[in-house]
């Protein structure tokens, strides 16, 4: 079901949309959700899976609007702002800018290649970035911050501090500034009663030019980010060793040592189950797991009828999961490969839902199981 947003943009001429507002499917922002908490550290629990439960009952094409107020005390309304805040921003950030690898960052320098001398460089004290991202083309490439705001003024306050944190990173090869986009994003939520009513998804997007890097410089950095972006999703699935060896790619900066890693890393690869939908031929063998509203299910492998009975019990069943093939061309750092697959990407079908970089969603239940990995 589609929802709006009052959407502000800065530069106005280079906003995505033409219009007063931006519109995005709620499922899109659940999975934006879903890949969101998997890939972020910390515990995977399902808080996407609530929207449509939570949101003013007016309809497809109405605003964002929430019933009440998500809690009343103070700090409740900040965390619970900053989570669907993010949840939104990356849903917006998928469909609008067409981005869909991103490498989450943490509170140190993040090598994605350090044989090549390519990392994410911090540039002052404090909160870094929520994420950089590219296209499923390795194109693109994207600085964004995102908050959440409760604020009943309007969310300018949020959007600067927002955009103060998106210019605490750059990206070097060698010691260059790579050219990026830095996005900034804020979501003030609406509440139908009592509260701000209108929802707000404001934006700051200038590009931050950089020095000339060697073509092969900017394939390595953004298999990197591949390599993050897959080992973020995987390893809450239950793939820990296969994840850690693909973050380990991103760190050896000797010739011998990245191969023995390399080594490793396919021998993992060939050990994981692949998965198989059913009754499709759009999606093929799969490396994922199921995910409900508790959380990841840590078993190898859940039977049909057990797929199903988490759907009657309405925990709200998924799988997750990334291409088998594509997880190979991250290791193999086939840049081209990457490039030709996800321009070639399965559209999805009456159930199962790609983001552009090789991933899909699937919900489970009587019309749709995964098979195989017993």
């Amino acid at each position: 079901m589609t929802r709006t947003f009052l959407h502000s943009f800065d530069p106005p001429t280079a906003s995505p949309v033409t219009g007063p507002t931006v519109d995005l499917e709620v499922s899109d922002i659940e999975d934006a959700g879903i890949r969101e908490v998997l890939q972020t550290p910390g515990a995977a629990y399902g808080a996407w899976s609530i929207l449509d439960a939570l949101l003013t009952p007016t309809g497809a094409g109405t605003p964002f609007t929430f019933r009440e107020p998500l809690g009343h005390a103070r700090e409740v309304k900040v965390a619970l702002s900053g989570l669907f805040g993010r949840f939104v921003a990356r849903a917006y950030l998928e469909r609008h800018f067409n981005l869909s690898i991103f490498a989450h960052l943490g509170s140190r320098t993040i090598d994605l290649d350090r044989r090549s001398q390519v990392k994410i460089k911090r540039l002052s004290r404090g909160d870094l970035p929520d994420w950089i991202a590219c296209a499923s083309d390795l194109s693109s490439l994207t600085v964004a911050e995102a908050k959440g705001c409760h604020d009943v003024g309007g969310p300018a306050k949020a959007l600067d501090r927002a955009w103060a944190q998106a210019g605490r990173i750059d990206v070097t090869a060698r010691g260059r500034k790579v050219t990026v986009k830095r996005i900034a994003i804020v979501t003030r939520r609406g509440t139908a009663t009592p509260g701000p009513v209108e929802a707000h998804l404001s934006v700051r997007d200038p590009v931050d030019e950089g020095e000339p890097v060697d073509p092969k410089e900017k394939d390595v950095l953004l298999i990197g980010l591949l390599r993050l972006h897959t080992a973020n999703l995987i390893k809450p699935l239950g793939h820990v060793e296969l994840a850690g060896a693909l973050r380990h790619l991103t760190h050896q900066p000797f010739a011998r040592r990245l191969q023995r890693d390399l080594e490793r890393a396919r021998t993992l690869l060939d050990a994981v189950p692949v998965r198989e939908v059913e009754k499709t031929s759009t999606v093929g063998g799969l490396v994922g797991g199921i995910v409900t509203r508790a959380g990841p299910v840590t078993d190898a492998h859940v039977a049909p009828a057990d797929q199903e009975a988490l759907a009657r019990l309405n925990l709200r069943p998924v799988f997750v999961g990334i291409e088998r093939d594509l997880v190979s061309a991250a290791i193999e750092a086939e840049s081209q490969v990457v490039r030709n697959r996800l321009a070639d990407a399965a559209r999805p079908d009456e159930f199962a839902r790609p983001d552009r970089a090789g991933g899909w969603i699937v919900p489970l239940g009587k019309e749709r199981r995964i098979t195989g990995g017993a």
